[in-house]
Formats: C-alpha cells, sequence, structure tokens
C-alpha cells in the first residue's frame, strides 16, 4: 500500500501543532467565558505532537517511552479534549471518569509490553480505551444544554468516526489468527487508524471553533434584545414577541391586554439620591414585576421608567387583576437607599386586544389609561372600564 505510517505520523504531529499554536494566537479575541474550554482543546492539541513524535521514534529510543508514555500522553490529550467539551456544553466534568483511561492505557502498555508481551492485547485494549474517551465528548456534545447546531453536529462526527474504526479495530485486531509485528506494518485497518488521525483532528478542531464562534454570536443576539440595565426585554424584542402574542391571540379568537407599568416619583428618587440609585429602584422594581407574572407573559422596558406588560388570554377582569397584583407587590417591596427606606409606587394602564390593533395602539390607549391614573393620585390601576366613567379633574400632573 502506498500509505508510509511514519510519514503519516509526522503529518499528525505537525497538524496538531499549527492547530494549537493557532488558537493560541487567537485564544483572547473570544470572552471570558469561553477561554477555559479553549485553553482545555488547545492543551490536548499541544499534546498530540509530543506523542506522535515519540511514537514515530520506536526502534530508536526505548520502548518505555515510544510505547508507554507515549500512548499515555495521547491518552491524556482526548481526555483534556472531553473535559472541553463537557466544560464547553454545561455537562458534569466528572474527572475521574474523564481521566481513568489516561493511567489504564498506561498500564496496559506497561503490562502487554514488558511483563506479558503481547501486540494482540495492546492494541485491543489500548483502542478500546482510546474509542471511550472519543465516546465521553460524542455524548457531551450530542446531550449538552442549548440548542442543537450544526457545528456541535460536525464536531460529535468527526469524534464519532474514530471511536467507531477504534472500535472496529479492537474487533478485527482481537479476532484475526496474526497479530501485528510491528506498529508500522500497513494494513488496511492501520491505513485507516493513522489515517484518520492525521486528518480527523483537523476537522474536530474546526467544528470546536465553530461551536464557540456560534455561541458568542448567539450571546451577541441575545444582548441586542435585552435591556442592558434590567435584563429585561428592549423595545425592540418587545415590539416582535408582542407581534406574535397578537397574532396568535386573533388566529384563536382569544383576548389579550397590555400594560403600561410607570414608576411614580422616580424622578426626586434620581434628582435626591442620583442616578446610580434610580437605577437600582429601577431593577428593584422590575425584579418586583417577573416575581408577580405569569409564566408566558411578557415584560418589557419601554424606555426610561417606563414598562410594558403583554397578558395573552387575558379578558378585562384577568387584566385588571393581574395590574392590581402588580402594583401591591411594587407596593410592598422594601428598597432602602443609604439605609433609608425609600418607597416604590407605580401608576398602571391597561388595554384591551381589539380589531385591528398592532402593539402601537395598544400603547397608545393604555398611556392614555396610565395619564388618568397619575391625575387620579397615582399608585392605582386605570382601565377601559375605568375611563368610561366620568372622573372630576384633580388639576395639572407633576412629572412623574
Amino acid at each position: 500500500m502506498g500509505l508510509d505510517i511514519r510519514s503519516t505520523i509526522t503529518i499528525s504531529a505537525v497538524v496538531s501543532l499549527m492547530m494549537a499554536l493557532s488558537l493560541s494566537f487567537t485564544l483572547h479575541d473570544y470572552p471570558a467565558s469561553q477561554r477555559r474550554s479553549l485553553r482545555l482543546w488547545i492543551a490536548s492539541m499541544g499534546l498530540q505532537p509530543l506523542a506522535w513524535v515519540l511514537y514515530g521514534l520506536r526502534g530508536q529510543i526505548p520502548d518505555m517511552y515510544a510505547m508507554v508514555v507515549s500512548n499515555a500522553v495521547l491518552s491524556l490529550s482526548y481526555a483534556l479534549q472531553s473535559q472541553s467539551v463537557r466544560s464547553f456544553t454545561g455537562r458534569a466534568e466528572r474527572l475521574a471518569l474523564v481521566y481513568a483511561p489516561v493511567p489504564l492505557v498506561a498500564a496496559a502498555e506497561y503490562l502487554f509490553t514488558f511483563v506479558y508481551p503481547s501486540a494482540r492485547m495492546r492494541l485491543v485494549t489500548v483502542s478500546m480505551l482510546i474509542a471511550f474517551s472519543f465516546f465521553l465528548s460524542v455524548a457531551a456534545l450530542l446531550r449538552g444544554g442549548g440548542p442543537r447546531r450544526r457545528s456541535n453536529l460536525l464536531t460529535a462526527i468527526s469524534l464519532l468516526i474514530p471511536a467507531f474504526v477504534l472500535v472496529i479495530r479492537t474487533i478485527y485486531e482481537g479476532l484475526r489468527h496474526d497479530a501485528l509485528t510491528s506498529p508500522f506494518t500497513v494494513t488496511p485497518m492501520q491505513a485507516a487508524v493513522f489515517g484518520m488521525a492525521a486528518f480527523l483532528p483537523i476537522v474536530a478542531t474546526l467544528g470546536f471553533v465553530s461551536m464557540c464562534n456560534d455561541r458568542l454570536n448567539q450571546e451577541l443576539v441575545r444582548q441586542a434584545m435585552l435591556d442592558p440595565l434590567t435584563g429585561i426585554s428592549n423595545r425592540r424584542a418587545l415590539d416582535e414577541s408582542a407581534a406574535d402574542a397578537i397574532a396568535v391571540a386573533r388566529r384563536h379568537g382569544r383576548g389579550l391586554a397590555v400594560l403600561l407599568v410607570d414608576a411614580d416619583h422616580f424622578k426626586q428618587i434620581n434628582d435626591r439620591y442620583g442616578h446610580g440609585a434610580g437605577d437600582a429602584a429601577l431593577q428593584a422594581l422590575v425584579a418586583t414585576l417577573q416575581a408577580s407574572l405569569r409564566p408566558g407573559d411578557l415584560l418589557g422596558r419601554l424606555g426610561g421608567e417606563e414598562f410594558v406588560v403583554v397578558l395573552p388570554e387575558s379578558d378585562e377582569a384577568g387584566a385588571f387583576h393581574a395590574a392590581e397584583r402588580l402594583r401591591n407587590a411594587v407596593a410592598a417591596t422594601e428598597f432602602t437607599i443609604q439605609r433609608e427606606p425609600v418607597p416604590l409606587r407605580v401608576s398602571v394602564g391597561i388595554s384591551l386586544l381589539e380589531a385591528d390593533d398592532d402593539l402601537v395602539t395598544m400603547l397608545r390607549r393604555a398611556d392614555s389609561a396610565m395619564y388618568v391614573a397619575k391625575r387620579s393620585g397615582r399608585n392605582c390601576v386605570v382601565g377601559p372600564r375605568q375611563l368610561r366613567q366620568p372622573r372630576p379633574a384633580t388639576g395639572d400632573v407633576a412629572a412623574g
């Protein structure tokens, strides 16, 4: 056959070293949350050249280094790879399980090289243990949290192939009548194993880097849809979510309500305690609102101290009850600034979904209701029913 195993081993060493150096060069371009996983992957790729060089020098250096140390280092590199993937996907790292193959590989190599020499048992045992490391990585990729992206599948496939090849090698070497006389003997199985070792790390590394880039892009999209101060939906995300909720309500003939929630006297908090205290007040207000909403309700920041709540499947009575629940929860919130208690209060306007409504028209009606709540003394809820009732004029409204 045309394959030269020593040349293939050299290629494997060079490729692994280049991938490790390239990743090291770009490491700090990634967020801190991803660097640990990348460092583990870089360490894995960096150890493989050492393992391949030692293995390729068999016959020129003692077998303790060429067989025992080289295969132990190779097994360690795959264990680091497994830990990297498990760390990235949020799986429990279970280091005892991940690194168990390393001493077992070293022991098998020593036992079947020096104590009970057997090329067959050495190949079968070591192939099985290294395949186990690959399967651990694949399991973490396919069962990890988050969406199943193509980059995850690419990385999983590039690790699953060598795992299956090593399983086949285990069966093949265990059943064949004659054992390999030299690790550099070229057979179809040897060609598959060493060819795979030379080129699949490139695919696996490209897949892993793509996974990191996908997560980075996902985080950027998420941040673009969130209000940076409070962590809830910003106006852009709110528009999209509300449009979907309105479409669903109209399609199924269900009710939907929008609440416009405005913090009372918020300007006084900023003026008296500073904008830092005002930010803390808004964060406390949002935390209270979130804790008081049902699963499926939408909360977003409209701007300043104004917030929007979208209540799917809600009629007028349900919306009023929900708004009162929010108002009472905010009023009961214990908020202090510089050890001084500062009351939090909100005025709430309610709008119900009508024919041909969109979020803008619903917010316009909710704003009118909220304005009436301000004129009525604040810290109250006004909905369509209250708007229909005549109210005495109470004079102009102060800001907030």
